[in-house]
């Protein structure tokens, strides 16, 4: 199962995607730090044909334009673009395929949405919002673990390098440096 842009992954079989809440502003730091998608999610047409034409090639959620996700069903029916329910309901009545649906999860909502064809998205500064920044590390780690497809934050620099680790103890990707040791 493949979704739209940028080969959005479906679970435990690849890492998971990095969705960085930042305006066009904080974008280009976001993308340095690590996210793979942009959430434009609040910004008018004029200001995503901005951030489109200034970043051409990023994706990014939004209501308009070429975004490889959004909200709005119409939007993603017209264009192609992945869409985020609210629930696995909503994922069902959307009339999309799986593969191009994306469903907003709790942590405990991801091996459930896995069984019923849906990539899961998980919001870690909201898994973690009562223990700060290690608890969003740590909610982002197990959502990559348990299989998520995307997780969203606005701390993205922490947040990579957190799906890296969970990614890498999974073999889901390899590790940044190896180190074979014989006694």
């Amino acid at each position: 199962m493949t979704y739209g842009w940028p080969a959005l992954p479906p679970g435990p079989a690849t890492p998971a995607r990095i969705l960085a809440v930042a305006g066009p502003a904080t974008a280009d730091a976001a993308l340095s730090a690590g996210a793979d998608l942009i959430d434009l999610e609040d910004l008018g047409p004029r200001e995503v044909a901005r951030f489109a034409a200034r970043h051409p090639g990023t994706g990014f959620c939004a209501r308009s334009g070429t975004a490889a996700l959004t909200r709005h069903l119409p939007l993603a029916a017209r264009s192609g673009a992945v869409l985020v329910c609210a629930s696995a309901a909503a994922a069902r009545r959307s009339g999309l395929p799986p593969s191009r649906v994306v469903v907003a999860a709790p942590l405990t909502g991801i091996a459930e949405l896995a069984e019923a064809g849906f990539g899961a998205l998980v919001d870690a500064d909201d898994a973690g919002r009562d223990g700060g920044i290690h608890a969003i590390v740590a909610a982002a780690a197990l959502a990559c673990w348990l299989g998520a497809a995307i997780v969203r934050t606005r701390h993205p620099l922490a947040v990579r390098r957190a799906v890296d680790m969970a990614a890498s103890i999974a073999g889901l990707r390899p590790p940044a440096r190896a180190v074979r040791g014989l006694a």
